[in-house]
């Protein structure tokens, strides 16, 4: 496939050609219908594992904008931490002072 991976419906259609559907795999696995339905269009790490291992291709190949050729999540994995306030305040605090200020 091409260098951004295959597309959602292909996914699909190469579980269908496999003998099942996305709603059979998320049973047999434990998992809702949503999250293997989410997986096609969004990096769930599990989910996108559970499919590729059933079509038998690499989640590299299948989502390479998402998943380096060990199966690793590309990219950053933890939300940027909120700059602390500055001269002590908590941000409640510094809020709280800037609508007074504004009174």
């Amino acid at each position: 496939m091409s260098n951004t991976g295959w597309h959602r419906a292909d996914i699909v259609a190469a579980v269908r050609k496999k003998g099942s559907n996305l709603a059979q795999l998320s049973r047999k696995h434990g998992k809702c219908l949503s999250a293997l339905k989410t997986s096609l269009g969004y990096p769930r790490t599990p989910s996108n594992r559970i499919i590729a291992e059933f079509i038998g291709v690499p989640m590299h190949e299948l989502w390479p904008q998402w998943f380096d050729s060990d199966g690793n999540l590309i990219g950053p994995k933890t939300r940027r931490r909120r700059r602390p306030c500055s001269e002590g305040h908590t941000n409640v605090q510094a809020k709280s002072s800037r609508n007074a200020a504004a009174v």
